[in-house]
């Protein structure tokens, strides 16, 4: 069984290494690929993600293999005037249906949590905007190489 689970800071060496991994962030190409989350701002993010309504942020822990298998968090983005989510999956345990589950449990917390509407501004080829269509994502716009969807939640 999935579930998501709001790490303690101490936790966050598991962001690190996920972050880090070249398989796992090849899809943020656009943006450089791995990203270097460094120690010296774990204590001021974690303040952020984890106590500014505008933000939500959670492992994805699988119960059948006991461990973090990736991320998935939201947070208000003032460009778009909308709530943009992030879904990292390991690239292992990428393709076995993990990766829609975590961002079912992730639309149904964020409604919990009051919001009606959830976005993602995706690259346009990425593979994973399939599996945002099959949950009833819906495109708004695209520009250039990005494609932003929207679900009412």
């Amino acid at each position: 069984m999935i579930k998501l689970v709001q790490p303690q800071i101490t936790d966050l060496k598991y962001r690190k290494k996920l972050l880090k991994d070249k398989k796992t962030m090849a899809f943020n190409k656009i943006n450089g690929g791995t990203v270097d989350f460094n120690k010296k701002i774990w204590k001021s993010w974690y303040q952020l993600w984890m106590n500014d309504t505008k933000h939500y942020y959670a492992y994805v822990y699988d119960d059948e293999i006991k461990k973090y298998i990736g991320e998935v968090s939201y947070y208000f983005e003032e460009e778009y005037r909308e709530y943009v989510l992030n879904v990292i999956i390991e690239y292992p345990y990428r393709h076995l249906g993990k990766g829609k589950v975590a961002l079912e449990l992730l639309c149904k917390q964020a409604k919990d949590n009051g919001l009606r509407f959830l976005c993602d501004d995706i690259e346009t080829n990425n593979p994973a905007k399939k599996l945002f269509l099959d949950l009833g994502f819906k495109e708004v716009w695209a520009r250039e190489n990005i494609t932003m969807l929207k679900k009412r939640l």
